[in-house]
């Protein structure tokens, strides 16, 4: 994984969750019965996907997870819009790519503009005309 790239191509599930002979893939600790060959449950394959999906860079993924977490509402300035960026806390260009949703928040427009202007300016690289 880079820590500098939103998008992590490459990146497989079975990479993050390699098969353990007689357990669980996703840690779990749940001894594999019967039939099953890497998740004790769906609910283990579930999660192992969308961690990988958030990990790559899934803007649908983080979207969701993201709604599911805030419901919408600036962390920022508490304001509730459709209109909302899925941020990332830690920036991708300081190395905050291939994240878990631990490093996003959600930010109405206008707070994503300041906040991104913030972090431009600690560093020295210009803003774009976006958000000047």
């Amino acid at each position: 994984m880079n820590p500098f790239e939103r998008i992590q191509k490459e990146l497989k599930t079975h990479d993050l969750f390699p098969k353990i002979e007689g357990y669980c893939a996703c840690g779990c600790g749940e001894i594999l019965l019967g039939q099953k060959k890497k998740w004790f449950s769906d609910i283990c394959s579930t999660n192992a996907y969308i961690h990988t999906a958030i990990l790559k860079g899934n803007t649908s993924v983080i979207r969701w997870q993201l709604f599911q977490k805030d419901k919408g509402a600036c962390r920022n300035c508490g304001e509730i819009t459709k209109n909302w960026h899925a941020d990332h806390i830690f920036p991708v260009f300081r190395g905050g790519g291939a994240c878990g949703l631990d490093n996003f928040q959600t930010l109405c427009v206008d707070c994503h503009k300041e906040k991104t202007r913030k972090d431009l300016s600690e560093t020295g690289i210009p803003a774009s005309a976006d958000y000047q």
